[in-house]
This record gives structure tokens, C-alpha cells and sequence, in this order.
């Protein structure tokens, strides 16, 4: 099947609206979900509250964890993420991957923090998961390994 089209759920195809047109910035819906995954990693790297802000919409949720409570709305996930970077003032978070389809995305990102005590930068590899809503995340949830980040960032291993 074309990827541009879709069941319709009656055995025919209705163009995708999801797929290959470009929105009105001009980006494929796939450029906008890869954009939006680097831009909020971007954003939460520079501390910029405002930048944050504009990638979520306003019911958006995040999980640290996938089953883990949720934190919403948008407002809340910034105060959150707030608390995040003033926990970790050196830190820095850097996308690695994006993998996109129609509106949902798969962002690989590292977190970094150069340690003086171990002479060396600290390094946790982790993923987010986002849905993307009218140019907006909707959703974000975590996966990364939470005994590793608390052995490498805590512990001092």
C-alpha cells in the first residue's frame, strides 16, 4: 500500500493526513515530529523554560517511566523538568536519533555531566517516546534504566 494512503476501514483508501504533505511551516508531518523530539531536548539543554513550553500542548502528559503516574499539564511538565536540570546544573542532554512516523516518535538522547571527582563525563543513554498532536507533543514517556542512572549519577560507580 502506498504510505501516503490509509484503510479506511470500509476496503478503500483515504489520502493520510498524517503522511507526506507538508504543513503549513512547510515540513513533512514526519519533519515536525523529528523537530519537535530535537527541539524539546534542545530546550530542556539550554534550560529555557519558554522553548519547553512551546513543543508541549496545554493537556500534554509526560511518565518518567512507562506506568508511572503522570505529570500533567504542559505547565506542570515544565516545573518538572525544572526541577530536573537544577538537579543536575552541569548536565547536558544531547539527541542522537530520531525515528519518526505520522504522529508518534521514538527520540535516543544522552544525558551527560562531566564528574571533576571522577575526572571523566558521566553518560546515560536513554529514549522517550512522544505522540504528536497538531504540531504539539501530547504525550512523552521515558525508558531508560533506572539502577544504571541512579549507580552512574549517585553511587559513583
Amino acid at each position: 500500500m502506498d504510505p501516503a494512503r490509509r484503510e479506511d476501514g470500509a476496503g478503500g483508501t483515504n489520502p493520510s493526513p498524517a503522511v507526506g504533505r507538508p504543513t503549513a511551516g512547510g515540513l513533512s508531518p514526519l519533519e515536525v515530529i523529528e523537530a519537535l523530539g530535537r527541539e524539546f531536548f534542545s530546550a530542556l539543554d539550554a534550560r529555557d523554560p519558554r522553548r519547553l513550553r512551546h513543543t508541549l500542548a496545554a493537556n500534554a502528559t509526560f511518565r518518567a517511566h512507562p506506568h508511572s503516574a503522570p505529570i500533567r499539564p504542559a505547565d506542570e511538565i515544565v516545573a518538572y523538568f525544572g526541577t530536573v536540570v537544577s538537579s543536575y546544573p552541569n548536565a547536558h542532554w544531547d539527541v542522537s536519533d530520531v525515528i519518526a512516523a505520522p504522529d508518534r516518535g521514538a527520540v535516543q538522547f544522552v544525558v551527560r555531566e562531566y564528574s571533576a571527582r571522577h575526572g571523566r563525563e558521566l553518560i546515560s543513554e536513554q529514549v522517550a517516546i512522544i505522540r504528536v498532536n497538531q504540531g504539539k507533543i501530547v504525550s512523552l514517556v521515558g525508558y531508560y534504566d533506572s539502577n544504571e542512572f541512579q549507580r552512574v549519577f549517585w553511587d559513583g560507580e
